[in-house]
């Protein structure tokens, strides 16, 4: 375990525990506040990858009564229409892949970092259920890539004191995103040694989540989560996907004001 404070692991771990913990803009604040913690992650070196990565890093969200938020996961506004429906707009930083991470991507270069702009939108179904789908572009080489995720995420209260999560997420890329992360062109195949892959737009993966949370306080939590998630397509057949389906546990713990 190490710990690592750049803005880059930050963001990436934030991203994650919110992840986890499901949407911190869910539902409109009755009044400012925010959210500082400290989150564990366990899981691995890059989509795709079969070395482990453990992190412990600090995070951050502040929410406005008005509707704005802002955190390491992005800035943005949300609004309400009705009871049922959320949704808004972020901007955000996807934080790129590192070629040093592993011997598996020696070849194929950094992707840089760069701003996501994008939108979500939640709807309440009732029983606990909500649908929910967001849109962000900006990432990859280019800066042409672009992510839809749509889910479905369940919440029950078990008693006083302990929360249970749970989350079923599907996740579509474009085809600039796809080829950044797990394209081959034909400078990278001469610098790595494997083989040319144009990947074509389609599915990247699907993921199901559980977490629990304890009240310890007011204004204490306590987090933890598990997810799995299934590459698909031609991000599974990708040449440097060395796992194709991973595991990932969090535990954070949190302190609201």
């Amino acid at each position: 375990m190490y710990l690592r404070v750049s803005a880059a692991s930050l963001s990436v771990l934030a991203v994650a525990g919110a992840a986890f913990m499901g949407s911190a803009h869910a539902q409109q604040a009755s009044k400012d506040g925010g959210r500082v913690g400290l989150v564990a992650l366990g899981g691995y070196e890059y989509q795709g990858s079969d070395e482990a990565r453990t992190q412990v890093l600090p995070a951050l969200d502040y929410t406005w009564a008005n509707g704005w938020f802002a955190g390491v996961s992005g800035v943005g506004r949300q609004w309400s229409s009705g009871e049922g429906l959320q949704y808004g707009v972020r901007l955000g930083v996807d934080m790129g892949r590192e070629e040093s991470r592993s011997s598996a991507l020696r070849g194929l270069g950094n992707v840089d970092a760069s701003a996501e702009v994008g939108g979500f939108a939640r709807y309440v179904l009732g029983n606990g259920f909500a649908a929910k789908t967001s849109l962000r572009a900006g990432s990859g080489v280019d800066s042409k890539g672009a992510l839809w995720d749509l889910g479905l995420e369940y919440g029950h209260a078990l008693g006083a004191s302990w929360r249970l999560g749970s989350e079923l997420t599907a996740t579509y890329a474009n085809a600039d995103y796809l080829q950044s992360y797990f394209g081959v062109t034909a400078k990278q195949a001469q610098a790595s040694g494997y083989a040319v892959y144009t990947p074509s737009a389609g599915m990247r993966d699907v993921s199901a989540r559980v977490s629990l949370t304890y009240l310890i306080s007011p204004q204490w939590s306590l987090t933890g989560g598990l997810r799995h998630t299934q590459l698909l397509g031609d991000a599974k057949d990708a040449p440097m996907v060395r796992k194709t389906s991973a595991n990932t546990a969090l535990l954070a713990l949190n302190y609201a004001f």
